[in-house]
């Protein structure tokens, strides 16, 4: 991350051990997508039910190149399992997001067999293809090997 990692909370402190969790677990999105610019995670526990107990909210903020990821989970009466799946949904967001991104990328390039003929029998005049291979170019190394033909 460019920017470092910003945890806040809301009515609320959250332990060590939960920080170390939420530190880990942002650590892991580097692994998912390496290009995060920041990211910005809320704790909070909005309100106390007489018969639930403390709820707790998590959302993550994530800014990558060209789009900004948000992450609202529903409240949970465990703090970790409420990072959990924030994290988990995160997670998903970003491979989303980098799937989609890489697949924009993919439109410009196109797949291409090479093939060479070879003869057999010159007296049944059968030919055969052989070598055969796919390569992917780009566009622009299309229109360079097509003009070389």
């Amino acid at each position: 991350m460019k920017i470092p990692l910003q945890i806040s909370t809301r009515k609320l402190s959250l332990s060590n051990v939960a920080l170390n969790v939420i530190r880990s677990k942002s650590k892991k999105l580097e692994k998912f997508y390496d290009q995060i610019i920041a990211c910005r995670i809320m704790v909070e526990a909005p309100h106390k039910h007489k018969s639930q107990g403390s709820l707790y909210n998590v959302s993550i903020d994530i800014s990558v190149p060209g789009a900004d990821l948000a992450v609202k989970r529903e409240a949970n009466e465990d703090v970790y399992i409420a990072i959990r799946d924030a994290f988990d949904s995160a997670r998903r967001q970003l491979l989303h997001y980098s799937r989609r991104k890489n697949k924009k990328h993919m439109v410009n390039s196109r797949e291409y067999s090479t093939t060479s003929i070879s003869v057999v029998d010159k007296e049944l005049e059968m030919n055969f293809l052989s070598n055969m291979e796919t390569i992917s170019i780009s566009d622009v190394e299309y229109d360079k090997v097509a003009h070389n033909y």
